[in-house]
């Protein structure tokens, strides 16, 4: 069995979304020094390969420390949508820049597979985002997460967030490592920080076959 990492290295510098906080990484003993090497991070609850629970967006929403942690392991699809793209926007405000990944779309590159029941649906996107018809139809299908490689599965006014979230769907942003999976089933684990009354944490996120 070959597990394959899907998280992003966590790097000094590294920019967020827009308007979060950077990464910042400092040593603050050294074997030099202190004999000892400690280091200090700083990061955003959305930092890096994250997961977002429904407090992201709503005020009373759940928070990912009141899930059991089983709720972060579980059977996945990989959905291979690259280079399939539409300026179909079903609601959402037309956008320059980035495609649509639309329900017609979405269901040409779920053949042959389904969406495991209760599963994970990792979107293989390189850039493109999701419309609200198709995460209406990953909801209708049975998505308890959803996943992409992207920064964000959507643009404000983030109509996919809200929908999904809504619905008590887990969003995972900044997936790596696809590409070594291919298309298909998989096992997957996204576990992420115990953070106290969490909107978001980094996971370390992994998939196997």
């Amino acid at each position: 069995m070959e597990v394959v990492d899907l998280t992003a290295p966590l790097c000094d510098g590294m920019p967020g979304y827009p308007g979060d906080p950077r990464v910042a990484i400092d040593r603050v003993r050294s074997h030099e020094t202190d004999g000892y090497q400690v280091t200090q991070v700083s990061l955003g609850s959305h930092s890096g390969t994250h997961l977002d629970a429904p407090r992201h967006f709503f005020r009373h929403g759940p928070t990912l420390d009141g899930y059991p942690v089983n709720r972060f392991v579980g059977p996945g699809l990989v959905v291979d949508c690259r280079v399939a793209t539409s300026k179909s926007v079903d609601g959402a405000r037309e956008m320059a820049g980035p495609s649509l990944i639309d329900t017609p779309i979405l269901t040409e590159r779920l053949t042959p597979y389904s969406v495991p029941s209760g599963g994970f649906v990792l979107l293989w996107m390189e850039g493109a985002l999701l419309a609200p018809d198709a995460a209406r139809s990953l909801l209708k299908a049975g998505a308890t997460l959803v996943g992409t490689d992207g920064p964000s599965l959507d643009a404000p006014p983030y109509p996919v967030h809200r929908l999904l979230l809504g619905h008590g769907v887990l969003l995972a942003e900044n997936l790596r490592g696809l590409e070594r999976l291919g298309p298909g089933p998989v096992m997957c684990a996204f576990l992420p920080l115990a953070l106290p009354d969490a909107d978001g944490a980094p996971v370390r996120a992994v998939a196997w076959r």
